[in-house]
């Protein structure tokens, strides 16, 4: 793969988190060795539902840009509540090691290395922001318009959906079609890890992937208080690969599995777990769906994902405790995962209404997520769910929509965990955490976590942002630089425009790339 000293860091995972600190570490210098269990997606000339690329729902998505590639670019900072201890109806949600005001500057710019289109103005629950997004927000089509003018007529406050799709006034790759959410992109349009972030990071000329690779192992050395490199597997053959720094972020559970399984005599538990809280304090979404009937006979072919209402995020006047947030979901053939027998019934109803997603925050514990027998998972304990926040969520939105002059539908089904989050999480003290305030893993020189894992909680809104920000947070922390909250002296990291001719470890064309 290379010779000894060829790399200064090593990035396992090419999600949200390791595809944006690759971003981040080649544009200060450093060369990047970023591996990847799975591979270059094929390029197509439309846009490919998850379960056509990816059919078994039971295992993690696998690829270049990993979940990214597949997800509806939404990406909302967390409130600044999020980051202090709030009490839900079903347990407490923990404070975090930093303030919203020590993310602020990395959440602006994941949000133009993202390209994220927006408004701060029209939601009541936009933190601040020390300048507005890069690019306006995007109008809804019409059909939705007249949606949104009905809700805000009834007095609640829909505002658009932080968008990162390649739009720029219409300039742009985005055609707004109706196809995004949980879809593979046919037109490079949707910024996700592997647009935005892996291939300009590979045109500095300082970034290797290494796709089709399993990290085995995270080497330590002798004394276990640093790291020293990895141990990948390809095509049936283990190497060694040295570097003094290796950021995990394979997402979860991998991230947690990985360092697990790379314990030693010096960390019999697994590197991090001095404490025990490797795997712990999983935390997520509670999510549902409802379904607001828009159109009879049936509902065009338009780009749906647009707006949110979040005037529920902090509770309502008769419910003190957190809710969450009702947003509106692209086009999706969701019917084709049912039964047989329930199909025809659910096609009718996505076909002629919105999909809508309710989302309430699902609580860690000491207990919940990863229990390892060895260095396999025996069971998961899945985190707290406010039950009673979720169906009063669930009974607003269908009264939203109703109030509005939309029948709506509301499944009586119990919520999904969704947007997984915690089994490696950042925190002050080794005994309930696994990374530090920098996500450097606790008495592990060298080691880092940058994904969903070290997220504490998730609050209600999608936690990619998140996990972009804290990327670029810690990948200033490796490099030696540190902004205090709101400098605007941060550089904007920006790629030359064009996308480069690329060329991926084994001296293959990804193909991926567009000539």
């Amino acid at each position: 793969m290379a010779g000894a000293g060829a790399y200064d860091v090593i990035v396992v995972g090419s999600g949200a988190g390791g595809g944006t600190i690759a971003h981040r570490l080649t544009h200060e210098g450093m060369r990047v060795l970023l591996i990847e269990e799975g591979r270059w997606l094929q390029p197509g000339a439309h846009s490919r539902y998850i379960r056509h690329v990816h059919p078994d729902r039971t295992q993690p998505i696998a690829c270049v840009g990993g979940q990214t590639k597949f997800y509806g670019a939404a990406l909302y900072r967390l409130r600044e509540a999020d980051f202090e201890a709030v009490a839900h109806e079903a347990g407490v949600s923990p404070a975090w090691p930093i303030l919203y005001d020590d993310l602020e500057p990395y959440y602006d710019q994941a949000e133009r290395l993202y390209r994220v289109h927006g408004a701060t103005e029209a939601d009541p629950t936009e933190p601040p922001h020390a300048r507005a997004y890069p690019h306006g927000a995007i109008a809804s089509h019409p059909r939705i318009g007249g949606l949104v003018e009905q809700l805000a007529a009834t007095g609640l406050h829909p505002a658009p959906i932080p968008r990162a799709l390649d739009r720029r006034d219409g300039l742009g790759a985005c055609r707004m079609c109706p196809a995004c959410d949980a879809h593979q992109c046919g037109f490079d349009a949707k910024m996700d890890a592997e647009t935005a972030a892996i291939r300009p990071a590979m045109a500095t000329g300082r970034l290797t992937v290494a796709d089709g690779t399993r990290c085995v192992a995270v080497l330590t050395e002798s004394g276990g208080r640093g790291v020293r490199g990895v141990r990948v597997a390809c095509d049936g053959v283990e190497e060694e690969i040295a570097a003094g720094v290796v950021v995990v972020a394979g997402g979860v559970p991998r991230s947690a599995m990985l360092l697990r399984r790379s314990r030693t005599a010096k960390h019999p538990e697994g590197l991090g777990n001095a404490g025990g809280a490797l795997g712990r304090y999983l935390a997520g979404h509670s999510a549902g769906v409802v379904f607001p009937l828009v159109r009879w006979p049936e509902l065009a072919e338009i780009h749906t994902k647009s707006f949110s209402i979040n005037d529920y995020y902090h509770g309502s006047a008769e419910w003190p405790f957190p809710l969450g947030i009702i947003q509106t979901a692209g086009q999706m053939p969701f019917w084709t995962e049912l039964p047989r027998s329930l199909r025809p019934v659910a096609k009718a109803i996505g076909r002629h209404s919105l999909i809508c997603f309710c989302m309430s925050e699902a609580l860690p514990t000491r207990t919940s997520g990863l229990h390892f027998d060895g260095d396999a998972v025996s069971h998961t304990v899945e985190p707290t769910v406010s039950a009673v926040s979720f169906r009063r969520l669930t009974r607003l939105a269908t009264e939203a929509f109703r109030n509005a002059g939309y029948p709506c539908i509301a499944p009586p089904r119990a919520p999904q965990l969704w947007h997984q989050v915690g089994t490696a999480r950042m925190g002050l003290d080794a005994g309930d955490s696994v990374v530090d305030a920098d996500l450097q893993v606790h008495g592990i020189r060298g080691l880092y976590v940058a994904d969903a894992s070290v997220l504490p909680s998730a609050g209600a809104v999608n936690t990619s942002l998140t996990i972009m920000a804290l990327a670029l947070r810690c990948g200033d922390h490796i490099a030696g630089r540190r902004y205090a909250a709101f400098d605007r002296r941060v550089p904007a990291h920006r790629c030359a425009g064009g996308v480069p001719e690329l060329v991926g470890a084994r001296g293959e064309m990804p193909p991926s790339t567009r000539p």
